[in-house]
């Protein structure tokens, strides 16, 4: 039972640091705020994250991890940069639908200068940008001087970009229609092609 109870607390304490990231940034969530916002005391969360650059480490990695395993399938199951850019960036208006404090998490971070994938996470989002731009390349579907940063532009970091201005009300306040989310994947394919 204590560990039934310990792994409640850590899920507590992940989702106190993704809230408090996604509310005052990387520098305004402090191991005390985090703590107390987990309902757990700062030495218990001194167990198991050795700081705030760990605990927020740990989050990230497990959300960019998932991410390259959604494109890792998408890969291995469809035949066209078109498709995988579609399922990809659905993927990511889904997850705004369910989850909208993951990508306002992957958004801030993605802007915080003082904070930086982990060299092994950016060397696999590279080589899967490098396969899709494999697969667009023989099938004549990107122009042939495409790079794999312009793939993750349009694929991830515009879409979760577009994503965010929505959840901000920026200009709009509703949830993405599906010609919106077709609009976005054209703008994103036709970036890329010939």
């Amino acid at each position: 039972m204590a560990r039934l109870i310990d792994d409640m607390k850590i899920e507590r304490i992940k989702d106190a640091t993704l809230e408090m990231v996604v509310a005052n940034g990387y520098g305004g969530a402090s191991i005390s705020k985090i703590a107390k916002n987990a309902g757990v005391a700062e030495g218990y969360l001194y167990r198991f994250y050795s700081s705030k650059n760990e605990l927020v480490n740990d989050l990230l990695f497990t959300n960019v991890d998932e991410l390259a395993n959604k494109i890792e399938r998408l890969l291995d199951e469809l035949h066209s940069v078109w498709e995988i850019f579609e399922h990809l960036i659905r993927s990511l208006i889904n997850l705004s639908q369910q989850q909208p404090d993951r990508i306002k998490f992957l958004f801030v971070l993605m802007h915080d200068y003082n904070f930086n994938l982990i060299e092994s996470q950016r060397e696999r989002i590279f080589e899967l940008c490098k396969r899709i731009k494999e697969i667009g390349l023989e099938k004549n579907q990107l122009r042939k001087d495409v790079t794999e940063e312009e793939i993750y532009l349009m694929g991830v970091a515009y879409p979760i970009q577009f994503i965010n201005l929505r959840l901000k009300s920026f200009f709009n306040n509703t949830q993405l229609t599906d010609k919106e989310v077709d609009e976005v994947l054209t703008l994103c394919i036709n970036s890329l092609k010939q």
